[in-house]
């Protein structure tokens, strides 16, 4: 956008608040000026957005696709439509989540991520969801997906793009090993997809582990005697939780329950949208299996979650809501 743009009398959310109406004056692109009323540079396009809604772009570091797209492709084509259709859903930045059939296939869909030309929202990088996670766990990941902790694969991972987060299963055999590697390389590690109990979760967390993935799900419950991931995720310092606040795989007081707890700042809102997400109910392929979308929520023939159908748009309106 190059020029001088003024969106004018909309209503301007901020981090520490926000502003009803307000100008925003953009400077090819970037905000240069925004209070209650800017004046208008004779050269300025003039746009009303009285009555609209003016707020910060969305990041959601927890995606595999969306609008009929899949970032889980060898095609780059993909991770580019994906980056344009996305941002008419207010994101505009975001991690490639990938997940595969077996390593080959998820090191060939890192690549074709990485190297997308995304001329919508930004693509951040990579967050391996996997592979060394929990075969009790796995969730709707593919079983083949599934590795033992090892140094070699871990390595070739990390080459095949920006890597930004890794989820791992702390209770693994050599799990704390590729720990330590992912945060010497400025991996951000992420516990989830597992079994692990609260002393292993809490040694994870203190060795450096600071993600959880996708809160409740797919991992050890929340029990009153054994607070599993989560329990532990709560008293660390600095730990962010993701939370799919999509009605289907967390309660609306779930939800609640994690902001009072953890507070705004530790929550972090992702879709783990698939494929079909943003398109009418119907039957959709994820990766190699066959799921079916019908009233909001996306399920293998066992019904498993597989993922979610939730835009970012949709996650936020939620949670106001709620």
């Amino acid at each position: 956008m190059a020029g001088l743009v003024l969106l004018r009398g909309a209503n301007v959310f901020l981090p520490k608040g926000r502003i009803e109406p307000a100008d925003v004056l953009l400077e090819d692109g970037r905000i240069a000026a925004f209070e209650a009323a800017v004046e208008s540079p004779e050269s300025a396009e003039t746009i009303d957005l009285a009555g609209r809604t003016l707020a910060p772009g969305f990041i959601d570091v927890h995606v595999h696709g969306g609008g009929g797209f899949s970032l889980l492709s060898d095609d780059s084509n993909e991770g580019a439509s994906y980056s344009r259709w996305v941002a008419s859903r207010g994101v505009t930045s975001f991690l490639a989540a990938i997940c595969a059939a077996g390593a080959e296939h998820g090191i060939r869909y890192a690549t074709a991520a990485a190297s997308a030309k995304c001329e919508g929202a930004e693509l951040l990088g990579i967050n391996f969801e996997g592979p060394f996670v929990s075969a009790e766990r796995r969730g709707a990941l593919p079983a083949t997906w599934l590795a033992k902790p090892d140094r070699s694969l871990f390595d070739r991972l990390l080459a095949a793009g920006p890597v930004r987060v890794m989820t791992i299963a702390p209770e693994l055999d050599g799990a704390f090993d590729l720990i330590d590697a992912a945060l010497k390389a400025g991996v951000r590690v992420s516990v989830g997809h597992s079994d692990a109990t609260h002393d292993i979760a809490k040694r994870a967390f203190e060795a450096g582990a600071s993600h959880v993935t996708h809160a409740f799900n797919a991992m050890r419950p929340l029990h009153h005697r054994e607070p599993g991931p989560i329990g532990a995720a709560i008293e660390a310092t600095g730990v962010t939780v993701e939370a799919i606040a999509d009605g289907v795989h967390l309660h609306p007081a779930t939800v609640n329950l994690l902001v009072q707890a953890l507070g705004t700042e530790r929550v972090c809102l992702v879709t783990d949208a698939v494929t079909p997400a943003g398109l009418p109910a119907g039957k959709f392929r994820i990766g190699s299996e066959e799921a079916v979308l019908d009233g909001g929520s996306i399920r293998l023939p066992d019904g498993t979650i597989a993922g979610s159908a939730a835009t970012m748009d949709v996650v936020v309106r939620n949670v106001v809501d709620w």
